[in-house]
């Protein structure tokens, strides 16, 4: 029996460090572009090579797949998955999900409105009475998510919601800014919806990882490979693209 414990112990203690750091974490979210999104089977946008840079830092290596986004958000939750990156940050999901302390940018929220009609936001009062599509699952801040002043009509995409919008099914639309751009780009009604400047929010967007055993400590040095990443030239080169800005107090680098 010794010489058998002395056996599994030297076997342990051989065994190479890398299969055991580089165990391949496997995230999942929506398509978000020009933030994140797939073409052709390849992986685009800010945010993928923002967490490229992160994990190859981190020398761990990651999957990213793209499904419905509260197919998504509740395989994170439940623990199917590692992670979900383009997460809010609300009460309910600081429940079920571990949000690092640094966040992957910063993104306004924003009403998008027919151009022949016009609307200005000026408070969630500005919105009382008003039809507005949003997407399942998805917050929008708090104020706007908990508010009863106005209806919100929830669909699958954010296309929907634009078509919808074109054809006075709804009032206005919400949505995060330069993803609303990009598919009014996409879908050519940039000459008949716009949208009002003033943002409903500014949200903060993390990858939340899933509460899997040792994911608190996973969730920390990804934020310190993060606050590193952010201060390189590559990154700034990312940050010229469309969508992404870094919160309004920089973090510092801590060790």
């Amino acid at each position: 029996m010794k010489a058998l414990i002395i056996a599994i112990m030297l076997t342990i203690l051989f065994i190479p460090a890398p299969s055991i750091a580089k165990k391949q974490l496997s995230l999942v979210t929506d398509s978000f572009p020009p933030l994140y999104y797939q073409e052709n089977g390849e992986n685009k946008g800010s945010y993928c090579e923002l967490l490229d840079l992160t994990f190859k830092e981190m020398k761990i290596p990651y999957t990213l797949s793209f499904m419905p986004w509260e197919r998504a958000l509740r395989m994170a939750e439940t623990q199917k998955t590692d992670g979900i990156p383009g997460t809010a940050k609300t009460e309910k999901r600081k429940r079920l999900l571990i949000f690092p302390e640094e966040p992957l940018s910063v993104i306004d929220v924003v009403l998008f409105y027919r151009k022949n009609e016009g609307f200005q936001f000026n408070g969630t009062s500005s919105l009382a009475g008003k039809k507005i599509g949003t997407i399942n699952g998805y917050s929008y801040g708090e104020e706007f998510d908990q508010s009863n002043l106005f209806i919100k009509e929830e669909v699958s995409s954010l296309k929907l919601n634009f078509l919808k919008l074109k054809a006075k099914r709804i009032d206005l639309v919400i949505a995060y800014k330069e993803v609303g751009l990009h598919t009014l780009q996409k879908l050519n009604l940039t000459d008949q919806i716009t949208y009002s400047p003033t943002p409903v929010h500014s949200s903060a967007l993390y990858l939340a990882f899933s509460q899997k055993p040792g994911h608190g400590r996973l969730a920390k040095k990804f934020s310190r490979a993060l606050r590193k990443i952010k201060t390189t030239d590559a990154f700034q080169k990312i940050m010229q693209k469309p969508g992404l800005r870094t919160a309004p107090k920089p973090s510092k680098i801590i060790n």
